[in-house]
């Protein structure tokens, strides 16, 4: 019987805190997928500086191996007899497949970014998009650009913003059009 009203008064609560958000009368403190899809944008120029430093972190693991630290006695004195010590090579080797691991997985987050854009391409103010996030041009600047107000270099952006969030976030951008 406990058991049941503890169940039945979480997912009351559950129940209350969605209606409540779908009222606007609670916010929920995460991005939303607009937000996000703009973020990933703003950031688009870091993770490719991000995968050249870690390439470079590569070449200088392999001409120069691992940095040395001062060697403390204390594990020394602690280890089994039968305890096996890594090589240096060997742990220059699972250093550089950690960063290879990581450049990997940023290079597949930038090609769903990179698939998701070209899909836009044929979109007549797509290049917004590459000056503004990727150049940082100002609204301004791009409503010089394309011969238009700012006014319609923000409306075309959103509209842009909004369409690739939906490729990028389709599940989450549903569920937040209904709780909206």
């Amino acid at each position: 019987m406990k058991k049941e009203a503890k169940e039945l008064a979480a997912e009351t609560a559950k129940q209350t805190v969605l209606e409540l958000m779908k009222n606007n009368m609670i916010k929920s403190d995460k991005r939303t997928p607009f937000q996000k899809t703009e973020l990933l944008l703003y950031n688009y120029n870091s993770f490719l500086e991000v995968i050249k430093n870690r390439e470079e972190q590569i070449a200088e693991l392999q001409e120069n191996g691992l940095r040395k630290h001062s060697i403390s006695i204390l594990p020394a004195m602690n280890m089994s007899h039968d305890s096996y010590i890594k090589s240096e090579q060997e742990k220059i080797d699972e250093k550089i497949a950690e960063i290879q691991f990581n450049i990997t997985t940023t290079k597949n987050f930038i090609n769903v970014i990179d698939k998701e854009l070209e899909g836009l391409r044929n979109e007549k103010y797509f290049d917004i998009i590459r000056m503004k996030y990727f150049e940082g041009k100002t609204h301004d600047e791009i409503a010089e650009y394309y011969h238009c107000d700012v006014k319609t270099v923000s409306r075309q952006k959103n509209n842009l913003i909004s369409k690739l969030q939906i490729r990028l976030f389709s599940d989450e951008s549903i569920r937040y059009i209904l709780l909206s």
